[in-house]
């Protein structure tokens, strides 16, 4: 019987339309995503190639998850389709052994599942022979990689995916509760990879996840594109052992769907799904009067509308919160808002406290997101509630108006919205008194709410009017999901505009400083335009609505419909729509300029063909800067009047002035003195002047500019954020410049290679001797004298680089002179907002702390960060320049700190809100303010040449000066954590490089290895050669460079004190640290004990070692081992936290061979051993490290 069932079931399934149309739609997927750099799945970004083996092995086990949505139509179809179609008594009143059906049954929707895979397979292989796909981005064809991917991931995949969906269905033998399960699966996996951002919880999130696809993640994740390009991982570690968990319990659920199901018939047996009967209704006794009842008379008034609206409303409403699916999905996403809101953070591991916005933004992305499926789900079953009932010829023959059901329904949807937001909001609540914030603001819930709720009304009703126009609830779904795609169709094909992206509009960021600002009324301007669209097609589908069961005159009855009231209310909705969407289109593409993310970068592409041939052309440079800026907070307006003092620092005259701009609409006025401009460009913001008479060697000039910012209108993208009605932050990037400006270049190569621009030029070389005439900063000057003048709202306060000099009243505004008193670089802010001030102080030099009233968490925190930093950099580096510091919050527009002179503007997003309670988290409060005290050394003091490694002489100076603050504060215990941190985000840079991985000293601006790599490599340079040697040399390096003007210094000037200070035998290490791309390869093999007679402990320590060089594309070579590497044994601490435990022995050791054996003796019983234990190497595999030692 077997075979029988089987060649049954697969001829169905093979049959059925919708396997072929679901594999045709998920294979054309898998070919966008294979084929197209618009669909960013499976990691074929940069280097890696298109069709590289782990690209592959992504994309099938991604839509292995995406397939939960669609195997359950083939293995449940296979299980319920008698119980659905009423023929299972027929079927089990024979002899029908469990076995044989199971067997077949599931047998064939699973192969029939497995087709579905296939096609998905071919989809992803196709691909890659499209013409339109750049030859640089494939590989060799090879079809290894799709064996191994099935075998490992697929298949198992599906049978897991088969064995739960096919025990939910003979559990509930319901096909709605096996979608609600498998609703339930994908919660549940999203939970549990919040796990994956605690570092120490790697192997349990692995485990817990059941396809495989962290397990392959994290095993590749620090692998280079060169090992991603020509490989796939072993089948060993986190895969082996997820594959073998998870196969295992697919046997248990296999076992336990055959132990559940039952072969008999309906409502027979002894099983434990067996229904009570229900007990005989006694007949209703006749009154013996015989007399007539009172006859009723009907009314039909606008109050009998409205009492019969708001009765349906009742009774739809209460039947929807009454239905198990929706307490099902209530649970769900509470189970999924309630973890993630517990464990939010956002650097290192360590919590924020929980203010509303941040949980808001929580709420909305773990919880609310299941109004998609609600809306969806319920829009079909509201819409079709009666006739599934077999009630609608009864309830369609009521003398109810034909807009009532309708209406109803979809204020029932409306109704579901706002009860499920509301339970969200007080789950949101309880966790915010739960972790002890008490600062709630209700009112900024109901307004968040009320406009993220937008989105799922808008879905809620297209759903509504789909059903209605299609009068078939599957048919409704398909066309609700088509709509779906096309709007990412629509993206795809650089159709972006908010205008015909039905419910897309520019979403207003929020602010604790700033609240909604300026932002809400382009968002509220699209909503009411999607808004009153759906108007029109609630009435369109109000004249479509079927009553009885005569559908073939559905549109002679709407058009009749159409001709009263509901006409008008349909012609005057589509008017309004239309009038709307021409003013939106007014705003955004005529008052403003409107460019599609294609179009900005061809307009790269035009500015580097048409431009960069000027790029060697001298400029002048800025000796002064002077402005005056009139900021208008409340209407997001600034006008700037400046004046630059230039000269001409080259041997030759200068004939001709280059001028760029951002917003080049923004420059009202330029004043060169006798000029004519030759050239204006102004889509790219570039202008050419020539002098009338030229600008002689050595000669001085005042040039004037004025620069207008004046909101224009309704912009289809969010509204800029530099002047906003408190808390505006700007740099001197919105003020013109000299000359071609080689960051508006396009960086992406592949986006190159399609413009036909050739490969990507980040740095100049760290050879080009002329390129280092200018430093990294900025081109425009060497170091300059600053003055501004600030007048801003009368309530707030302005703040610019330099001292307050004067504070007047002009025009009834507040206004502020300040002047700096040495020359600095040419990179100054403005800064306006109301704030409260925080005072401290070091040795004089006061300290001022503004911030937002609400966010006092860590200012003293903050204080005293300044205090320690200025300390160690002063006794270590050299005297601080200025004469006061300042922090400063800013809105959460953006989340960075950035060091500017004496001023250092902070997002309120970084550190205001990071909750320090917990003591063994990692203060990055005070990690990041000794970071950006440190730039007033490094980058301030003393700036490097604009060529390769320009940003390890900035930005990782200023790393390893804070990680020395921060190790002087909590110790060196402490600091594993941290680097644990750094060495995974510099591991995990490599694997997304999209032009090539450099040494550290030639790094061309790439933040994954300035950071994070100088952090491991200065760190390591500090155990070896001493910190009082490493300081010595950053010392010199300070003193030989301080001030210094061109030709500016470079990483082999810093490289070459650092080597003064090292030993002969220590050269090689600085080589490996900066000028090669170097890892390690270490691990504890086997640790054990002995105990002795005088009570101490022998242990003895297996390890091995291991070095590797890679290239820029991460092709490894052996290295030769000759490393001083420490080894440690470790009690148990009585916390029983890594940290606390008690050093017995830490010792640095030579290793020369890759497995050495080390014995030592320690005073008490050890509990763990380490091989670098402390993470200071480069080492891919930092878990195995440490290792517990077994006492013999």
């Amino acid at each position: 019987m077997i075979l029988e069932f089987f060649r049954f079931e697969l001829r169905e399934q093979l049959r059925s339309p919708l396997l072929w149309v679901l594999a045709s739609l998920f294979a054309l997927l898998a070919f966008g995503a294979a084929a197209s750099d618009a669909i960013q799945i499976g990691g074929s970004i940069g280097n890696v190639h298109r069709n590289a083996p782990t690209v592959v092995a992504t994309l099938l086990a991604a839509f292995g998850l995406l397939g939960m949505l669609i195997i359950p139509a083939f293995v449940s179809g296979a299980l319920l389709r008698d119980f659905e179609l009423g023929t299972a008594d027929l079927l089990f009143s024979s002899p029908v052994r469990r076995r044989d059906f199971l067997l077949g049954r599931l047998g064939a929707a699973l192969l029939a599942s497995l087709v579905v895979y296939l096609v998905i397979a071919a989809g992803i292989f196709i691909a890659q022979f499209m013409p339109w796909i750049d030859g640089a981005r494939l590989g060799p064809v090879l079809l290894w990689p799709y064996a191994w991917s099935f075998a490992v991931l697929v298949l198992p995949n599906l049978l897991f995916t088969g064995a739960l969906i096919a025990l939910l269905a003979v559990t509930t033998r319901s096909l709605l509760w096996v979608y609600l399960g498998v609703i339930g699966f994908l919660v549940a996996y999203g939970v549990s990879g919040t796990l994956l951002r605690d570092l120490d919880n790697v192997w349990l999130a692995t485990l817990l996840e059941p396809l495989g696809i962290r397990a392959l993640g994290r095993t590749v994740r620090y692998w280079s594109a060169e090992e991603r390009n020509n490989g796939l991982p072993a089948f060993a570690g986190y895969l082996l052992v997820n594959r073998a968990v998870w196969l295992a319990v697919t046997v248990g659920m296999s076992a336990a769907v055959f132990a559940l199901f039952r072969t008999q018939r309906a409502d027979t047996g002894r099983g434990w799904r067996r229904v009570a009967a229900a007990p005989p209704t006694a007949a209703a006794p006749v009154s013996p009067s015989g007399g007539v009842p009172p006859r009723a008379t009907p009314r039909f008034s606008a109050a009998t509308t409205w009492a019969q609206f708001q009765h349906q409303v009742r009774f739809d409403t209460r039947g929807v919160f009454r239905s198990v699916p929706m307490v099902v999905m209530l649970v769900f996403g509470l189970a999924n808002f309630i973890p993630a809101a517990l464990n939010s953070e956002l650097l290192y591991g360590t919590p924020v406290y929980p203010v509303t916005a941040q949980v808001l933004g929580t709420l909305q992305g773990s919880y609310s997101w299941l109004l998609v499926v609600i809306v969806m789900f319920y829009a079909g079953e509201l819409v079709w509630k009666e006739r599934s009932q077999r009630i609608h010829e009864v309830t369609d023959a009521m003398p109810v108006p034909g807009w009532v059901p309708l209406a109803a329904k979809f204020t029932t949807l409306l109704a579901v919205i706002v009860l499920f937001q509301l339970i969200g909001s007080l789950a949101a609540m309880v966790v915010q008194l739960g972790k002890g914030y008490t600062a709630l603001e209700p009112v900024l819930y109901l307004k968040q709410l009320a406009l993220n709720s937008i989105p799922f009304v808008l879905m809620g009703g297209m759903a509504l009017c789909l059903q209605v126009l299609a009068n078939n609830k599957f048919v409704g779904y398909a066309l609700l999901v088509l709509v779906m795609v096309l709007q990412a169709v629509m993206g795809y094909l650089n159709l972006e505009h908010n205008l015909y992206t039905f419910g897309a509009w520019p979403n207003a960021p929020y602010s604790d400083m700033n609240g909604y600002g300026h932002f809400l009324v382009g968002q509220l301007a699209f909503q009411g335009y999607w808004m009153l669209l759906l108007v029109a097609l609630l009435c369109g589908a109000v004249a479509l609505w079927a009553r009885g069961t005569d559908a073939g005159h559905r549109a002679r009855v709407a058009r009749q419909r159409m001709r009263g009231r509901l006409g008008v209310a349909f012609v005057l909705a589509l008017l309004s729509f239309a009038a709307v969407g021409g003013v939106l289109y007014w705003n955004t593409n005529l008052r403003n300029t409107y460019r599609s993310s294609d179009d900005e970068l061809d307009l790269q592409a035009h500015y580097e063909r048409e431009y960069k041939r000027y790029a060697q052309v001298l400029q002048p440079k800025i000796l002064a800067v002077d402005v005056d800026v009139d900021l208008y907070p409340e209407r997001q307006s600034m006008r700037v009047e400046g004046r630059y003092l230039v000269h001409n620092p080259h041997a030759q005259p200068l004939r001709e002035v280059h001028v760029a701009m951002q917003d080049d609409s923004t420059l009202s006025r330029m004043d060169l003195g006798p000029a004519r401009l030759l050239k204006h460009d102004k889509d790219v913001g570039y202008r050419i002047y020539r002098l009338a008479q030229p600008l002689q060697p050595g000669e001085r000039r005042e040039l004037r500019f004025t620069v207008d910012t004046h909101p224009t209108g309704i912009t289809n993208g969010v509204a800029q954020h530099d002047v906003v009605g408190n808390g505006t932050f700007f740099n001197n990037r919105l003020l013109p410049s000299f000359g071609y400006q080689p960051r508006f270049q396009i960086d992406d190569r592949n986006e190159r290679r399609k413009r036909g621009l050739g490969e990507p030029e980040r740095a100049a070389k760290l050879e080009d001797v002329a390129a280092r005439n200018a430093h990294q900063l900025d081109d425009d000057a060497d170091w300059l004298d600053f003055k501004a003048t600030v007048c801003t709202a009368p309530d707030q306060t302005a703040l610019a680089p330099g001292y307050l000099k004067r504070e007047f009243t002009r025009n009834g505004r507040r206004c502020f002179r300040y002047e700096m008193d040495r020359p600095m670089v040419n990179f100054y802010a403005v800064l306006s907002a109301r704030w409260q001030v925080r005072k401290g102080a070091y040795k004089g030099i006061p300290i001022e702390i503004y911030y937002h009233p609400q966010h006092a968490y860590n200012v003293d925190r903050m204080i005293e960060g300044v205090q320690k930093s200025m300390a160690y950099y002063e006794a270590n580096f050299g005297p601080y320049q200025h004469r006061q510091v300042r922090i400063i919050e800013f809105p959460g527009y953006e989340s960075f700190a950035q060091s500017f002179a004496n001023t250092i503007p902070y997002s309120e997003n970084i550190g205001f809100i990071a909750d320090l309670r917990n003591k063994d988290a990692i203060d990055y409060v005070f990690y990041v303010t000794a970071h950006e005290i440190a730039h007033q050394w490094w980058g301030h003091q003393v700036v490097g040449a604009n060529v390769q490694g320009a940003t390890m002489l900035v930005e990782t100076l200023a790393q390893y000066s804070a990680l020395m603050v921060m190790e002087h504060e909590y110790g060196r215990a402490h600091m594993r954590t941290f680097l644990k941190y750094e060495l995974d985000s510099y591991l995990s840079g490599r694997g997304g490089e999209t032009v090539e991985e450099q040494p550290l000293y030639r790094v061309e601006n790439q933040q994954y290895i300035h950071y994070r790599k100088g952090s491991l490599a200065f760190y390591r340079l500090r155990e070896e050669l001493g910190e009082a040697a490493v300081n010595r040399a950053l010392r010199g390096y300070l003193v030989e460079r301080r001030f210094g003007g061109a030709p500016y210094p470079t990483s082999l000037d810093l490289l070459r004190h650092l080597r003064a200070q090292a030993r002969p035998e220590q050269q090689a290490l600085i080589t490996d640290l900066f000028e090669r791309i170097s890892f390690y390869d270490n691990r504890v093999q086997a640790a054990t004990a002995r105990k002795r007679e005088d009570g101490k402990y022998e242990v003895t320590l297996n390890l091995h070692a291991g070095k590797h060089y890679a290239d820029g594309k991460g092709k490894e070579r052996i290295a030769p081992l000759d490393d001083w590497i420490e080894v440690g044994v470790f009690a148990r601490a009585p916390s029983g936290r890594e940290a606390d435990q008690p050093v017995l022995y830490l010792q640095r050791h030579r290793v020369t061979r890759a497995d050495p054996v080390v014995k030592v003796v320690v005073d008490a019983e050890p509990y763990e051993a380490g091989f670098d234990p402390y993470n200071k190497l480069i080492d891919r595999v930092s878990a195995d490290n440490r290792r517990r030692v077994s006492l013999q």
